[in-house]
């Protein structure tokens, strides 16, 4: 599904797209991606609103799973920490809140594995 069609975001194919293109830039310009999952948030509709209402407009946020939220965030250095900081402040303390910084030599399946595995 491209869009979810609740949330109006991204859905999970988009969202998979989105990490491939980010991991070649990374690999290509030397960058960083940090994928973030946020599970169970009290509301999916609310919490889709407040990150895309709270998040940089160049970050990607997606409709994951039901119940499950993700944001793609491209950077220079560093790592995940403080995008999933201010992703807890805008959702709050009850979603889980799982992520993973890759420098693009890793598959999207694998970066995606590792941020559920966390």
């Amino acid at each position: 599904m491209l869009h979810d069609p609740l949330t109006g975001l991204p859905g999970h194919a988009l969202l998979l797209d989105r990490l491939e293109q980010s991991l070649i830039r990374a690999r290509t310009r030397g960058t960083l991606v940090t994928l973030v999952l946020i599970r169970d948030p009290d509301s999916v509709l609310n919490a889709a609103k407040v990150l895309r209402a709270g998040l940089r407009p160049d970050f990607t946020v997606a409709r994951y799973r039901d119940t499950v939220l993700a944001v793609l965030a491209e950077h220079d250095f560093g790592d995940g920490s403080p995008i999933s900081s201010l992703i807890r402040q805008l959702v709050g303390e009850s979603p889980q809140i799982h992520w993973v910084t890759s420098d693009g030599d890793t598959a999207p399946e694998d970066v995606i594995s590792t941020a559920e595995s966390r």
